[in-house]
């Protein structure tokens, strides 16, 4: 059997189950070392095994971070199968040049159902406190101003609100499912004509891309979960964002961020098309601390955290996906959650 290599530096409770288990079933495990880093510069990770092009060129299979895979995938010479447990592979796909042939080895990611339920819980518990005011009941506290009438004012039912989902994947479908138990009208992005019986049963209305209008003149919410790809990048262009301006719509950001330039929503939210904006991704990351998305008052700002959390569960998830998927190469089986190099998702 082909040695496991393990090259993950975000998820470290991962990487230790994962080599246990393996080395459990008598199957060579190598965890590659990774050098430290500053925190929250996961992207500029240097991993000195891989430098050397000998070891690089034995590796088979490697379970990894996309940007390990970005940085040194011209190395793994004889490469055939690579995992991530990264949701997002732009990174990679940015590493390409013009023209460059894609890779011949198979890539396989973890399942957004993992994590759906994260980041349906993200998106519903900031929608609910922007409609219950939590954020400036909080201020009222902290100055003692008993503001009833102005708390009161501001709220609505959660029944009287609607979503557009932009992109009804597994993780659009469990969120729609979330959003229509508390009565919300919800909206579909989605590449192909779905109606609510052919589709996901809880997308009352589905648009394709160039119906794109309809979804943002209905929607009270905008919430983005599209991958990036050449057909997603930038297409929330200022003058798309404009059709947000009847319902003032509330963008929510936990796809990817270069689905829309920072400088488009930021005029977008100066010009008051968009009543905020709630953003876990961004087409630059880390924020930069210059960014004015920083200290807009309609702004909430978090760093890409809408779908991780460090629980025994999602662990467990992704070592039972990845394990799976090993079973599957040893027996010359399809992989699970291959990724379409041509598509980009």
């Amino acid at each position: 059997m082909a040695t496991v290599y393990i090259a993950s530096l975000w998820q470290p409770n991962i990487t230790e189950q994962i080599a246990k288990a393996f080395r459990n079933w008598s199957v060579d495990v190598s965890l590659v070392s990774l050098n430290e880093f500053e925190k929250d510069s996961y992207i500029n990770v240097d991993v000195p095994e891989l430098e050397d092009e000998q070891v690089a060129s034995k590796i088979e299979i490697i379970f990894a971070d996309v940007p390990v895979l970005a940085k040194y995938r011209k190395k793994l010479i004889n490469l055939k199968w690579a995992h991530t447990a990264w949701n997002g592979v732009d990174i990679l796909m940015n590493s390409f040049g013009d023209g460059e042939p894609l890779p011949t080895f198979a890539l396989t990611k973890t399942p957004g159902s993992i994590n759906a339920d994260l980041i349906a819980e993200y998106v519903i518990g900031y929608i609910i406190g922007n409609e219950r005011s939590f954020i400036k009941g909080r201020e009222l506290q902290k100055n003692h101003d008993w503001q009833q009438l102005k708390m009161a004012e501001k709220t609505h039912r959660l029944s009287s609100r609607s979503i557009g989902i932009l992109g009804v994947g597994e993780i659009g479908k469990h969120l729609a499912k979330i959003c229509k138990a508390f009565g919300m009208t919800v909206w579909g992005l989605t590449r192909r004509k779905y109606t609510p019986e052919t589709g996901c049963q809880y997308v009352d209305e589905y648009r394709t891309p160039d119906q794109l209008n309809d979804i943002l003149q209905n929607s009270d919410y905008i919430c983005n979960l599209l991958p990036s790809t050449p057909q997603s990048k930038y297409m929330l262009t200022t003058e798309v964002l404009q059709h947000c301006e009847s319902r003032k719509s509330v963008f929510i950001n936990v796809g990817r961020g270069d689905v829309i330039r920072e400088e488009c929503l930021v005029k977008a939210l100066q010009n008051g098309w968009l009543g905020g904006a709630i953003l876990d991704v961004f087409d630059e990351e880390p924020l930069p601390e210059s960014s004015p998305l920083w200290t807009m008052p309609n702004v909430i700002v978090t760093p890409h955290v809408s779908g991780w959390a460090p629980t025994q569960k999602y662990v467990t998830s992704v070592l039972d996906c990845f394990v799976q998927n090993y079973k599957n190469y040893v027996e010359g089986k399809p992989l699970q959650g291959t990724f379409n190099w041509s598509q980009g998702y």
